[in-house]
């Protein structure tokens, strides 16, 4: 699977998020309230960016040398860069 630039986004901020709730975990039940409010701010952002949206359906294919899935209108495989032939 090849890394897009979104998912280090999302990566850097999970970490920056679970420090906190950890930060936040030991300073008793201020820090609770705020574990809270937390974790409903990370859902409000999620959904705001489009995170849990609707799946766009699209069709796919398998590449012929790797079998990973690619979008049908791609002319090469976007994980090995194999050509994809028209007939599959």
């Amino acid at each position: 699977m090849s890394m897009q630039a979104e998912h280090g986004v999302y990566l850097a901020f999970a970490v920056v998020v679970g420090a906190f709730f950890v930060l936040f975990a030991f300073m008793g039940p201020v820090g609770w309230i705020l574990d809270v409010l937390l974790v409903f701010a990370v859902i409000k952002l999620a959904g705001w960016s489009g995170l849990f949206g609707s799946a766009s359906v699209q069709e796919k294919r398998n590449c012929p040398e790797c079998g990973a899935r690619n979008p049908i209108d791609r002319p090469a495989c976007e994980y090995c860069a194999e050509p994809l032939s028209e007939g599959r």
